[in-house]
């Protein structure tokens, strides 16, 4: 029997299945992005792992994933993939600590078969039961929201949520989360201890690169929050949908 030609089409596929082989000593990673502003709940939040990527010889697999909290609003911004990073255990502690507007973060660089495979914000749940059982209130309130500008954070979805004693001052800031495709901008607005750039010493999270800027407020409100009553909700920031150039 003759030798067998394969055709062109078959000749096509099989090449690309050759290609997405990993090379030797490559690994294979999940890759993926979280950007979540709306509903976030620690126990019914789940990052969908669908897609995988072969990495470059001597990368690992990186997983970050940033919980943010202000009052009883939650967002979730993450980054799954390939780094030249070296291997370090999963490593989670605040960024920000509560009381008043917190960030926390999750990372680590594997270096095992789709080893990046956190699904849950199980560590963010261990995270804050470490931290304290009551806060004392004051009577100073600030408008609340973390998420985008267009869709969570329309004046109509921004509250007045009172403050914690700790953290009196109103605080309100643009950030732009960005690492391979995910590239995220979403505004923060909360109580705080004073009104400063609060990830002013982490310009990257992992492999995340983080864009901080502060949008302006009346002086009275970085002062003192006061009331609902004095400061409406949406009456304060000025230059709060500040533009980033990339």
């Amino acid at each position: 029997m003759g030798p067998q030609h394969l055709r062109p089409m078959q000749l096509l596929c099989l090449l690309g299945a050759i290609s997405t082989l990993p090379r030797a000593g490559a690994l294979l990673c999940y890759e993926a992005t979280a950007s979540a502003f709306r509903a976030v709940s620690f126990h019914n939040w789940e990052w969908l792992l669908m897609r995988s990527m072969v990495c470059k010889q001597r990368e690992g697999c990186e997983e970050t994933l940033v919980f943010i909290e202000a009052g009883s609003r939650r967002g979730v911004v993450g980054f799954k993939g390939c780094s030249l990073a070296s291997s370090y255990p999963p490593q989670v502690s605040y960024l920000v600590s509560p009381p008043g507007v917190s960030i926390a973060s999750y990372s680590r660089v594997c270096r095992t078969y789709l080893c990046n495979n956190l699904t849950s914000l199980e560590p963010f749940v261990k995270l804050r039961v470490k931290g304290p059982k009551s806060v004392a209130s004051s009577t100073h309130t600030c408008p609340t929201c973390v998420g985008m500008h267009t869709k969570t954070c329309l004046p109509n979805f921004v509250t007045n949520d009172g403050c914690p004693y700790m953290a009196p001052v109103c605080y309100s800031s643009t950030l732009k989360f960005q690492a391979g495709s995910l590239n995220s901008t979403f505004l923060l607005m909360g109580c705080s201890r004073e009104h400063h750039q609060l990830l002013s010493d982490f310009q990257h999270i992992g492999s995340i690169r983080v864009t901080e800027v502060l949008n302006i407020l009346e002086k009275s409100q970085i002062i003192s929050a006061g009331s609902s009553r004095q400061h409406p909700a949406w009456g304060i920031p000025l230059g709060l949908l500040l533009a980033f150039r990339d």
